[in-house]
């Protein structure tokens, strides 16, 4: 038995009568879609510290670690860091400068080392001997260090290149 439906449906043409064709008939769910940055695309920018280092209280500059290194970081680097066996890339002096002469002078040093792909670094800032209570740049350095992504540790030098007064930095890769 045939089932006739075309008196309950009306014809197909006349259905699709106002309908236009789509010439194209896939849907781009990526078109709206930013492009992930490669690793090339990728500026490496070091950021001004957000906090003026001289409100910083002397709970704050007194708790600022001494040193620090990145969980993934072996301990035989680590180790060799610490000793001064890693040879040293570059070294900025801060003697004589002041917080915001010293912030300055780090931003820069640090645009210079990581663009030059360094890895270790000695920054000399002094033990603070001569700046009355304490010391002042210590822990601007060490608190401006922490800030940055691109540092994966940092310690005291040894006594050879300055001790408490001159820090070792060891950057990341850059890629």
């Amino acid at each position: 038995m045939v089932n006739d439906d075309s008196r309950d449906n009306p014809n197909f043409t006349e259905l699709m009568s106002g309908v236009k064709k789509i010439s194209d008939d896939r849907i781009n769910v990526y078109r709206d879609r930013k492009k992930k940055a490669t690793p090339r695309d990728r500026k490496h920018v070091v950021p001004e510290p957000t906090i003026d280092f001289a409100e910083l209280n002397h709970y704050l500059q007194t708790s600022i670690r001494e040193s620090y290194f990145d969980p993934g970081i072996q301990k035989k680097l680590e180790r060799k860091i610490r000793q001064g066996l890693v040879p040293i890339d570059d070294r900025l002096d801060l003697h004589g400068h002041n917080q915001n002469e010293a912030t300055a002078a780090l931003i820069e040093f640090f645009l210079q080392s990581t663009s030059a792909n360094f890895k270790l670094l000695i920054i000399i800032h002094g033990k603070g001997n001569r700046s009355g209570s304490e010391a002042i740049l210590r822990p601007l350095v060490r608190y401006w260090l922490a800030q940055q992504p691109s540092v994966l540790g940092w310690c005291p030098a040894p006594t050879r290149h300055g001790g408490e007064g001159a820090t070792y930095v060891y950057l990341r890769a850059r890629r």
